[in-house]
């Protein structure tokens, strides 16, 4: 994931070395866009042959941030006074901080991406900050209905194996003769309401599944996949607009249209095992029912 990317952190992650945590680190803390702590414990240092790779570049390299992207770096923790002081060279081990102390503490700065350029050779005007922010959130509200839309198909996944094992399912020899024709035939009533159903509930997998892979959406992720904001020339604005409006209304109705399906297909395998647990419930009490009545006769004679 590029640095620009990666979402602020709202807890400290781990930095294992043979299944072992070395270091943490918190991303772009305090709202600083282009900036990353690590923490070292003093432990770390302790562990054979880690002083020498606790270096600045292995940290960087550990989350995929080269040392040519560093602007500043700063620790602190290894001086007994508590102050700040510069870092070592990227390749060179980190010191560690004196055994009173818990920590050591690295501070880096990454250089910010170029800004891009305002126009192309050609000397037409890129769309206007402004109204890029504006285009910027409308393609945050479509990932986020796609978001929702890939959770309601995971669960429909699940759906599907339940309602399919449902429609299979068949009566116990002992169910088969004391089961009341009554529940025998709410629950097959049920039960054919799952295989109309099921259709349904595949073609919605099946949309969703595909949803990200028109050009239309792939053209979009192109141009936005990069927080930095990139030459557009206004030119492109009114088809952005439609290609944008066009998404979003599909992504909506695709939502909406999933949570129909979802909840029409719960209430169904709920009826189908409401149905035979009733079924299942009769034919048990008619079953123990006609024992004992065997045994009394068996026992009068």
């Amino acid at each position: 994931m590029n640095f620009s990317e990666q979402p602020p952190s709202k807890q400290w992650s781990a930095l294992k070395y043979r299944g072992q945590t070395i270091a943490e680190v918190w991303f772009k803390p305090e709202g600083e866009p282009f900036a990353l702590s690590f923490r070292i414990p003093q432990e770390s240092f302790q562990i054979p042959e880690m002083d020498q790779l606790l270096t600045m570049e292995n940290l960087l390299k550990a989350v995929g941030i080269a040392t040519e992207e560093v602007d500043s770096c700063r620790h602190e923790g290894a001086s007994p006074s508590g102050m700040n002081e510069p870092i070592p060279e990227p390749g060179h081990p980190l010191s560690p901080p004196p055994q009173e102390v818990p920590h050591l503490n690295l501070y880096i700065s990454l250089r910010p991406p170029p800004e891009p350029a305002a126009r192309e050779e050609s000397g037409e005007p890129a769309i206007p900050e402004a109204k890029w922010q504006d285009l910027q959130a409308r393609w945050n509200a479509i990932l986020g209905l796609e978001g929702s839309v890939e959770t309601l198909r995971i669960s429909m996944e699940a759906l599907r194996s339940e309602m399919e094992a449902s429609s299979k399912k068949t009566l116990t020899p002992d169910e088969k003769v004391h089961a009341l024709n009554a529940d025998v035939a709410q629950w097959n009533k049920a039960k054919s309401r799952v295989n109309y159903a099921l259709p349904k509930l595949r073609e919605y997998i099946h949309r969703s599944t595909w949803a990200t892979a028109t050009p239309e959406r792939k053209r979009l992720e192109e141009i936005f996949k990069h927080q930095v904001r990139p030459y557009v020339p206004l030119s492109r604005l009114e088809e952005l607009v439609a290609l944008l409006e066009s998404l979003l209304k599909d992504r909506q109705v695709l939502s909406q249209h999933g949570v129909a399906v979802q909840q029409e297909c719960k209430c169904i395998v709920a009826d189908v095992q409401g149905t035979l647990r009733t079924l299942q419930s009769n034919a048990a009490s008619i079953a123990t029912k006609k024992r004992a009545e065997t045994s009394t006769r068996g026992k009068i004679r």
